[in-house]
This record gives structure tokens, sequence and C-alpha cells, in this order.
């Protein structure tokens, strides 16, 4: 049954983190992924699902999605998938629930969408573009207190679709090109007064590196995933 009147309604954005169990082959992962695939192309032509996009690195999956009018449920999306996941440990609130997908907590975008409707009006990626970065010991406290002020300064621009989600150290991104830059006040070429204070902290610093061969290129602080189901 398709969602009537879809286009009104609001969008419910959400980035979650799932890690494939250890005995999981890579042709059974494969298979998965395909069978999501279809799931996902269904859920999106019901009108249930805006976007959706699952990167992988090694072991670890990451995804990001756009529910239309509810949030989108990783368990229902990539129900193939779940079998070959590892669990989490369980939380305080839901000790009977088994977790293999974790909701991360998102803290940094550049636009709020108003509507399906709006969202994607004009929306034309050639890429939708996934990474992960990863907090220093001891940055964390001192990272998000800059990026607090920066959103609640809302002049800094960056793609419209942005968005930064956390869970433990691990910062994951997903944002589309070609970008449509915005800002939250929706002030062009506005002069951003966080982002100078940011800069003066030396970013860099608050990351930890990857490994040569493991991220982009030798002592990179962040690195582009691997794409592998989506609509």
């Amino acid at each position: 049954m398709k969602n009537e009147g879809w286009e009104k309604q609001q969008v419910r954005r959400a980035s979650y983190r799932a890690a494939l169990r250890s005995d999981a082959g890579e042709a059974q992962n494969d298979r998965a992924f395909a069978e999501c695939q279809r799931i996902l192309e269904q859920e999106k032509e019901a009108h249930r699902l805006l976007a959706a996009s699952l990167y992988r690195y090694g072991r670890f999956l990451f995804l990001y999605t756009e529910g239309i009018g509810e949030t989108a449920v990783p368990e229902k999306l990539f129900a193939p998938v779940v079998p070959l996941l590892q669990k989490w440990p369980v939380t305080i609130e839901e000790p009977d629930n088994d977790r293999v997908w974790v909701l991360m907590q998102p803290y940094y975008y550049h636009a709020i969408p108003e509507s399906a409707e709006e969202w994607m009006r004009n929306r034309q990626p050639s890429q939708r573009r996934g990474r992960i970065a990863l907090l220093a010991p001891g940055k964390w406290e001192n990272y998000m207190t800059h990026h607090l002020a920066l959103m609640r300064e809302g002049l800094i621009e960056g793609d419209r679709y942005h968005l930064i989600s956390i869970h433990e150290n691990v910062l994951f991104s997903y944002f589309e090109e070609p970008k449509t830059m915005t800002n939250l006040q929706r002030k062009p070429g506005a002069q951003s007064k966080a982002l100078e204070d940011w800069l003066l902290t030396d970013p860099e610093s608050h990351f930890m590196r990857f490994v040569p061969g493991q991220g982009p290129g030798p002592d990179e602080n962040f690195m582009f995933l691997s794409w592998v189901a989506g609509v």
C-alpha cells in the first residue's frame, strides 16, 4: 500500500551503525545486500522511504536513511542482513532487546527538511557520499562544544543534505555531490564567528589518524566508504 499524501509529510533523517559477524562469508553477505536493494526500491516506490544509503568499512556498516512521516527502521529495510550482524550490548532501558543496529546521535547539519516535496526539489546528486572519522582521546568535549556553537549560530555553509552523527568516538558523515550549498539561517556568504573560533583550536588535532593504506592517503583523519546499497 502506497503512502498517500507523502509529499506534505515530514522527512525523518537518521544514521545507524552495525557490524557484520566475523564468520559471515562474502558470498552470503553479497546475496543479502542484493535482497535488501530490492526492499529499498519497493519502500521508495511506496513512498515510505525518500532515500537510503548503506556503506561498508571492513566488517562495519553505516546507514543513512530518510523516512517519510516516520523514521525508517533498519531491521525491516535490511531484514536479510540481520542474521549476519553482530549483537551489541543490551541497554539499561531495554535489557531484553538484542540490538544489531545502533542509532547514531545526529549533531551537525546545514538544513532542516520542511516536507518531502520541498526536500526533493531540484535534488539530482551524482554521488551520495559516506565517510567516517575517529575522535582522538580527550578531544570529544572540545570538539562537541565548538560544533554546538556552529549549530546555534547557523551561519556556516555546507551541503543541504549533509548530516554528521556520532556513536562512541566514531563520526559518520553523509552528503551529496555536487553540493547544494546553504546554511541554517539561509544567509549565504555570512561571516561565521563560531567557525573562526573552531579554526583557532587546530581542528586536525581532534582526530585519530588512519594508518597508511587504511585511509584515503598517508596520515589522513577521514575515510570515504564503499557504497553497498541504496536508493
